[in-house]
């Protein structure tokens, strides 16, 4: 159930950092545009522009790592499940060292 709520949580992650990329996509070209690189400082508004971007794509970064990371955890598991060993005190029969012979002999 928690592994569930990760993978979600990794996917409304993923889907806010696409929201925010797609919607600035366009800002951050204008900006760009407007900017021509003359100078290393920045205006407000366009730094603002440019967090907004980057933090759509670390969003969207780390929710992919989220959901991956449910999604291995998830399988790893169900690995350890169906590879279960039987007992060794089940499995073990005794012998009498002087006849050799087990209890049901």
């Amino acid at each position: 159930m928690l592994k569930r709520f990760f993978e979600l949580l990794g996917l409304a992650t993923m889907g806010v950092g696409l929201w925010l990329v797609t919607s600035n996509e366009g800002k951050n070209t204008t900006c760009n545009a407007q900017q021509h690189y003359r100078a290393l400082g920045m205006s407000a508004v366009c730094s603002r522009i440019v967090y907004s971007y980057f933090s759509g794509f670390v969003l969207l970064a780390l929710g992919a790592m989220v959901v991956i990371f449910g999604l291995l955890s998830t399988r790893k598991s169900k690995k350890r499940r169906s590879r279960r060993k039987p007992s060794t005190a089940s499995t073990y029969v005794w012998k009498d060292p002087a006849t050799g012979k087990g209890p049901m002999s």
